[in-house]
């Protein structure tokens, strides 16, 4: 399959080098970033010829005719680049979040299913084994009703003093990472949010402009998600996916997913406890894991004329409980949630 695609950044340059390679389905056709260093740094880095890169994204389309549209752009660049790509008819992936708005999500969902294409969001903690098995759990009822669930996550950003991209952004922990675990939160669960209750703060002494740390009560329609997160703990890290623990009717799963390696965490784990009795699961094998299956994902459901897992319209949803938490966390007050 044919793809442009659009945003060449240090995530973009990373999407290049590490994760399109991943699926040999996939060829670039051309690359585009309205910044010339951005632009010039891919082609420094060798990730592409300087007469395959263009200044935009519908520059690129319009030369190369493209199958579809991985979008890899900040936040801002979004709904500018999706719009475009499915106005020339094109399918599209974007990175989470899908945009900054969930009226402006809205309308790029409803455009694609008004042209026939596809639109994806690169949900990308969705594809591993231990998110794939425990949704297969619960969705089966294999320990009977689930009624409490408590997720935590853990890190320390700016150990060293020095500041990344994401200690600049007004939310660095709810849109920029919470926002995964929202979206595993409805994946897990088989269903959606109703009420967030949701309070965020920033330590006098973090390297963050907005904050950093937060604790949140989900509603999921009759179960109660307890939530913490923090991008400035001193505790032990958690994996991405953070640390899950389920309380159902017959027993308890606890599990946790995408670890780095970097702390102890080289795999996806999950636990059922019955009673007195622990057990370690065997969990199935995912050929492609992370972004790569993101992108896998979107490929084979264009392939099969289907819409993909991380489909945009789904996403809303996923959207939709996180500006849920940010105004609950802005106003003080519960929130609904759609």
């Amino acid at each position: 399959m044919r793809i442009v695609q659009v945003g060449l950044g240090g995530f973009g340059r990373n999407w290049a080098e590490e994760m399109i390679p991943q699926v040999p389905e996939v060829e670039v056709v051309g690359r585009a970033d309205i910044s010339p260093d951005s632009r010039q740094a891919a082609i420094s880095a060798g990730i592409v010829e300087e007469s395959a890169t263009y200044e935009t994204a519908e520059a690129a389309i319009a030369a190369t005719d493209p199958d579809a549209v991985l979008v890899t752009a900040s936040l801002v660049g979004h709904v500018p680049a999706v719009r475009a790509a499915l106005e020339a008819g094109k399918h599209v992936m974007v990175e989470k979040p899908f945009a900054p708005t969930v009226a402006e999500a809205t309308e790029l969902v409803d455009l694609a299913e008004a042209k026939g294409l596809v639109l994806a969001v690169s949900q990308n903690y969705r594809f591993f084994p231990a998110v794939q098995e425990v949704r297969r759990l619960v969705a089966e009822g294999e320990l009977g009703e689930l009624h409490a669930v408590e997720l935590d996550f853990r890190r320390f950003s700016g150990r060293n003093g020095v500041r990344g991209p994401h200690h600049y952004l007004d939310e660095p922990l709810l849109v920029d990472m919470s926002i995964h675990h929202f979206d595993l939160m409805r994946v897990v669960l088989g269903r959606d949010a109703k009420q967030v209750d949701c309070r965020t703060w920033d330590p006098s002494w973090s390297l963050f402009t907005g904050p950093s740390e937060g604790v949140a009560l989900v509603d999921f329609d009759g179960i109660t998600l307890s939530y913490r997160g923090s991008w400035v703990s001193h505790g032990d890290p958690t994996p991405w996916a953070g640390e899950w623990r389920m309380d159902f009717a017959d027993g308890e799963i606890a599990w946790t997913s995408r670890g780095d390696g970097r702390y102890g965490w080289t795999s996806d784990e999950v636990w059922i406890r019955r009673g007195r009795q622990r057990t370690k699961l065997v969990l199935p094998r995912v050929e492609r894991t992370d972004r790569a299956g993101t992108l896998t994902e979107f490929v084979t459901a264009i392939t099969q004329g289907r819409q993909p897992d991380n489909s945009g319209r789904d996403n809303l949803a996923t959207l939709s409980l996180t500006y849920a938490a940010v105004e609950s966390a802005a106003t003080g007050n519960p929130i609904k949630v759609g």
